[in-house]
């Protein structure tokens, strides 16, 4: 992968805040299918959990950051094709934790993952090992 981002690398296209939720965009391809031939859900996931952390990360302070604790995602829908979109919102901060909630819908606008997150707020952006969760 180079020097290329985890998300850069999955295709991922931010649209930044849309109507006070983080977006991102994905147009599906080959790369991103399963076996059985539609959207594997580990795509789906990281979808989400970036659209979740950078919607907490919106809520910050320039240079702070976050890492995830805990996500939870529920499966509605299989997806074969077309471009997805995942929005994620920041519901509940605290000095040390946030908690963000976020949908990725179909072309169609219809419901094909929901997921609800746990993010730990950090001084920086990056930080040592020891400082994580």
């Amino acid at each position: 992968m180079g020097d290329v981002e985890f998300t850069e690398y999955l295709g991922f296209r931010t649209l930044g805040v849309l109507d006070g939720a983080f977006v991102i965009e994905l147009a599906l391809e080959r790369r991103h299918m399963s076996r059985a031939e539609r959207v594997h859900g580990g795509v789906l996931f990281s979808l989400l959990d970036t659209a979740l952390g950078r919607a907490v990360i919106e809520e910050l302070p320039p240079g702070r950051g976050c890492a995830t604790v805990e996500l939870k995602i529920n499966y509605f829908r299989p997806v074969q094709f077309g471009v997805v979109r995942a929005s994620g919102r920041c519901v509940q901060k605290t000095r040390s934790l946030a908690y963000a909630e976020g949908d990725v819908v179909n072309e169609e606008g219809k419901l094909v993952a929901r997921a609800t997150g746990t993010f730990f707020l950090t001084d920086t952006m990056r930080q040592p090992d020891r400082e994580r969760v």
